[in-house]
């Protein structure tokens, strides 16, 4: 490798401060070795010596000089590159443009690996490895101008939702996408709705669940099942499509979003998701299995409505039941109670 490096500031690494970026880049060197780096002009931005608070704007070029070697460049993704690229994608596309991916994820994909290592498999992995190595068509000034030249940003989610539950999930493909999506998130400003097969059924057809719920963690720091009625504000709109039997297939708006709120407050109701072990009935599981043929938890991110990040228009996305879903369904003779907005997206079904 060469003595020096030089990169030309694009749009995702703009607007941010000369450490910071530089952090971000050589993730495994200290912010203390980063401004020596700087003060020794082993760091310079169009061949000037600067200060590392400087703003970095597009089209400057950051050349590194004996930081360049090898050993402090992102090692992060050198590691990602030694695993190699996912040969898998197994999940379908609802929507994208330059700057946002809509895909609906199948159960048993994890979104990331959090802390168990390799994330070559996870949605994540997969979406970005699909990314970088796809033919580039029309598509292709996306993919140079927001994938392949960032030197610190990758597709990044935007939330998640559970490895047994299926269906949206928004990744922002550029910085300013990822970040305008951050935002909408935490100003609930995202419209999030989902379908369940719940056991029973539910007060008055419809209605409002508005307790607290509070996530604990065993002493070895593993996450244990949540508990209703004390800890975070926690608010689940909910509307019975139909019941047939003791099955009922309910439509649910996520009002906030805490870990396993939807399951546990059906389960709170008497009225917990077929197929989830882990909130409901193991003996109702079993006949929901040898019935139905249910096989996982009955939980579907059906909808999300929101403003396009970048762009502002209004976008309202729809991921199409998968086969296993919509055989469960047909078997508890609720096929046919969908709401108009997933039927129309049934027709595009994988």
């Amino acid at each position: 490798m060469s003595g020096t490096r030089t990169i030309t500031i694009g749009k995702d690494e703009a607007n941010q401060r000369l450490d910071r970026f530089l952090r971000k880049l050589l993730d495994d060197v200290s912010l203390s070795a980063i401004y020596k780096l700087v003060r020794t002009r082993q760091v310079t931005v169009n061949d000037r010596k600067v200060r590392p608070e400087l703003r970095l704007n597009a089209g400057d070029v950051v050349t590194l000089w004996r930081a360049a070697e090898e050993r402090h460049l992102q090692p992060k993704v050198r590691r990602r590159a030694e695993q190699g690229l996912s040969t898998r994608r197994d999940f379908r596309i609802v929507h994208e443009d330059a700057d946002l991916l809509a895909v609906n994820k199948p159960a048993g994909l994890l979104v990331h690996a959090g802390d168990r290592g390799d994330d070559r498999d996870t949605l994540i992995g997969q979406v970005t490895s699909w990314l970088l190595s796809r033919p580039l068509g029309q598509d292709a000034q996306s993919h140079k101008d927001f994938v392949r030249p960032s030197p610190t940003f990758a597709p990044a989610l935007a939330h998640r939702i559970d490895g047994q539950t299926s269906g949206l999930v928004l990744i922002g493909k550029t910085l300013a996408a990822s970040q305008a999506l951050a935002a909408a998130i935490k100003h609930r400003d995202i419209e999030k709705t989902y379908l369940a097969l719940a056991i029973g059924g539910l007060p008055q057809g419809q209605g409002e669940i508005n307790l607290p719920i509070a996530r604990h963690e065993d002493a070895r720091g593993r996450r244990r099942k949540v508990e209703v009625g004390h800890g975070q504000r926690a608010v689940t709109r909910y509307r019975v499509l139909g019941q047939r039997g003791q099955y009922s297939l309910v439509e649910l708006e996520l009002v906030t979003g805490r870990t396993h709120q939807i399951r546990a407050h059906l389960a709170h109701l008497g009225a917990p998701i077929a197929g989830d072990d882990e909130y409901g009935s193991r003996d109702h599981n079993r006949h929901a299995a040898e019935k139905l043929g249910l096989q996982r938890q009955w939980l579907h991110a059906a909808r999300l409505q929101l403003n396009h990040p970048i762009d502002g228009r209004a976008l309202d996305l729809a991921a199409p039941l998968w086969p296993d879903l919509r055989r469960t369904l047909a078997a508890a003779g609720l096929a046919d109670l969908l709401p108009p907005w997933l039927a129309d997206a049934q027709e595009n079904a994988p």
